[in-house]
């Protein structure tokens, strides 16, 4: 970036907002860096899924009175230069932006022209969108040797390919449920939007997602010419449901971001989250494996709840009463909103099994036709579902079965509940280092035998 004076002149690389502006390959300018007044502070939005990074950095500027010049180049940059822009962080009678120009014979610059009533400071914000940075999250997530608590350490890596280095940036990322690419796909078949522009809509509106302004994302509509009226309203509307999940989450503190790095941001860890333990039997989801979760909310009666949590990767560990930690298991997780649930899942656990066994099975009721042919019978089977529990705590379980056919339960030992058609399903409790059976008869009609 070049600032200059009509007496006194400042040169040094598009470095500034270079930021990410930069591609893969870094702007290369013979400058003297030192002359170049340093960042106040640099700001970086980065929107993952679209390949997108809001930057805003602020420069405390000396100007002479008169017209003060500050040029800023991106060549060799992934930086859009129709999305440049400079403001006065505080509006003053003194000083105002008279225009912007591209000089001739010089590609990829623009100067700013600012009017200073007189010699004086004032500090401006710079910002632009580019692309090259991305980010990812990933959680360590350790219980205590009861399996009551859990102590929570988010981090999240941000992986800068932008071609410029951050000092001290902040940093926000956009998470949550954003579906830009469905949104503008369904406004090009109502034809609200021209097909050809959907890329170019799905990027303006991208960038109002993480200015959060309502108005710009509505204003972005407008580039349509079809959308008109009732048209517009109804657009309005799709992208609002596009973006109702969406959140900006800030990572704590300041870091630097070097260009071609990755580099590790930890949050602050959040202790002793209340969890609760529970297993489930699902041979619809599970084949014949118990699963094991630790459940809890993302509230205030969890110490979380502040803000929505990222999706990504959770490596699920447990104290094992030695002095040590046992791995529990390594899982995806999906963006969690504010009030909703955690379901870790850690995988099998072999110290909860469970059998099936038919005790009895018949074919009775049969049904003839006039040829002496059978046309129907009532099939009945005596079953038992038998848990074993090697842990040393009662352990809560849900269990799920799944029949086909007209069929209906008689003789049950514990209740239950019927999900749907083909469904039953039991929540039980299971005592330390015992077993518990679950015994039923299962009746299916058939043939004539069925309900009608």
């Amino acid at each position: 970036m070049k600032f200059a004076r009509s007496r006194r002149h400042w040169t040094a690389a598009a470095a500034a907002l270079a930021l990410l502006l930069a591609a893969p390959v870094a702007l290369q300018a013979k400058i003297d860096l030192v002359t170049l007044p340093a960042r106040d502070e640099t700001q970086v939005t980065i929107y993952k899924s679209e390949d997108l990074t809001l930057v805003r950095e602020t420069r405390s500027l000396t100007f002479d009175e008169g017209k003060n010049e500050i040029q800023f180049s991106w060549a060799n940059t992934l930086i859009d230069p129709t999305s440049l822009q400079i403001r006065l962080v505080k509006p003053s009678p003194d000083f105002r932006i008279l225009d912007a120009h591209y000089p001739a014979n010089t590609a990829n610059t623009i100067v700013w022209t600012i009017e200073a009533a007189r010699e004086g400071q004032a500090q401006v914000e710079i910002t632009c969108f580019a692309s090259g940075l991305t980010w990812q999250a990933d959680y360590k997530a350790i219980a205590n040797a009861d399996e009551t608590y859990l102590r929570l350490e988010p981090n999240f890596t941000i992986f800068n390919r932008s071609g410029e280095s951050f000092e001290n940036a902040r940093t926000r990322l956009v998470v949550g449920e954003i579906n830009l690419t469905e949104a503008v796909a369904d406004l090009a078949r109502r034809g609200i939007i021209p097909v050809e522009k959907a890329a170019e809509t799905r990027r303006q509106l991208g960038r109002a997602v993480m200015e959060r302004s309502d108005m710009v994302m509505f204003d972005a509509m407008s580039m349509a010419p079809a959308a008109a009226g009732a048209f517009l309203a109804e657009a309005k509307e799709i992208v609002k449901a596009a973006v109702s999940e969406y959140y900006l989450y800030s990572i704590a503190g300041t870091e630097d971001l070097e260009d071609g790095w990755g580099k590790q941001l930890p949050d602050p860890r959040i202790d002793e989250i209340p969890i609760d333990v529970s297993y489930e039997f699902d041979p619809a989801k599970y084949g014949d494996r118990v699963v094991k979760f630790y459940k809890f909310k993302n509230n205030s009666e969890h110490k979380l709840g502040e803000q929505p949590m990222p999706e990504g990767v959770f490596y699920v560990a447990s104290d094992d009463g030695k002095g040590g930690t046992r791995f529990q298991s390594r899982t995806q997780h999906k963006y969690v909103p504010i009030g909703e649930d955690y379901e870790l899942n850690l995988g099998s656990d072999g110290l909860v099994l469970v059998e099936l066994r038919t005790m009895r099975a018949e074919r009775r009721d049969l049904d003839f036709d006039s040829a002496g042919d059978v046309r129907g019978w009532i099939d009945l089977a005596d079953r038992e579902i038998e848990i074993r529990n090697s842990t040393t705590r009662t352990i809560p379980i849900k269990v799920r079965q799944y029949f086909q056919g007209d069929w209906s339960f008689d003789k049950a030992n514990t209740t239950y509940k019927r999900v749907d058609q083909s469904t039953i399903e039991w929540e039980i409790d299971v005592p330390p280092l015992d077993k518990t059976t679950l015994s039923f008869t299962l009746l299916t009609r058939q043939g004539s035998r069925a309900s009608r």
